[in-house]
């Protein structure tokens, strides 16, 4: 389901925070009862309306927040079945196998064989970006609304606007710079409920939302590599050499946390050019 309000329902609210508490919950299996005892609903109403908004059961839709974050950690990483199981919060190497192939119709290391074989015929261009760091990004105080399905890149920065831009003279006294927040690999999560967060990245704490839809998040210190990209055609062919020519030969892997976008135009003797830069979260190999 694709939502693109920028005022919306109080009941689309409301399943949007239960969303987001799931989504947050997520490895810690959360019940359906603890879900609406935070959210003040009765279990019927939250089972109605989540169903009505987003067209699956908040119970279904929380085992596939698991599934897909292990699908996601199987094709991008070298972890072993049972690590990815265990950091996904199941209990065994026989619950999860069998969770995951009744979901994506294969097990995990046949899904993992797939998935690159296919995804690599995919890959037609690739790019180094205009820079390239490897660092640690502090912790980062943003606020965000969330955008449900996938959008192509030339899209995003107009939702960005569509969504932010009219609620980004209420933050003053303070820099905001504009960002957005990638939860999901559109080749592993369906298009439909691909989740992307649309914002600020703020210098400062704000003691109010500037509407009903956004939220306050505190993004943890993480290792990084954090590319630079001019123009919105170069991104697809940067991530594409990321992940196919960099990490391999520096052995890193992305660690499957969100994807950070931080956007701004500048201007040149050519007219006015964006520029991206995108922070990728690494795993930790032990």
């Amino acid at each position: 389901m694709a939502m693109h309000e920028t005022s919306i329902p109080t009941s689309l609210n409301a399943m949007r925070a239960a969303e987001i508490w799931l989504h947050e919950k997520s490895t810690d299996s959360p019940s359906i009862r603890e879900l609406a005892n935070y959210l003040g609903y009765s279990e019927a109403q939250i089972r109605r309306n989540f169903n009505r908004f987003f067209g699956i059961s908040p119970g279904r839709y929380r085992d596939s927040l698991r599934l897909e974050r292990a699908a996601l950690l199987l094709c991008r990483t070298p972890m072993q079945v049972l690590d990815v199981a265990i950091s996904c919060g199941y209990r065994s190497h026989a619950i999860f196998t069998r969770a995951f192939h009744g979901y994506f119709g294969a097990s995990p290391s046949e899904y993992r064989r797939r998935f690159h074989d296919r995804l690599y015929e995919r890959v037609t261009q690739r790019r180094p970006p205009d820079s390239l760091t490897l660092d640690t990004q502090p912790e980062t105080r943003c606020f965000l609304t969330r955008h449900y399905g996938d959008v192509d890149w030339k899209e995003q920065p107009r939702l960005w606007r569509r969504y932010a831009q009219p609620w980004q003279r209420r933050l003053k006294g303070g820099k905001s710079t504009p960002v957005w927040l990638y939860h999901d690999d559109p080749n592993i999560t369906p298009a439909g409920r691909v989740r992307i967060d649309f914002g600020f990245m703020i210098d400062r704490d704000c003691m109010t939302p500037p509407s009903m839809g956004f939220r306050q998040v505190r993004l943890p210190a993480r290792r990084q590599v954090r590319m630079r990209i001019y123009g919105q055609d170069n991104v697809i062919g940067a991530i594409a050499y990321l992940l196919y020519d960099w990490m391999p030969t520096h052995n890193e892997c992305i660690s499957g946390e969100p994807v950070t976008v931080t956007w701004r135009e500048e201007a040149t003797s050519h007219g006015r050019v964006q520029c991206f830069e995108l922070g990728v979260p690494l795993l930790t190999l032990h």
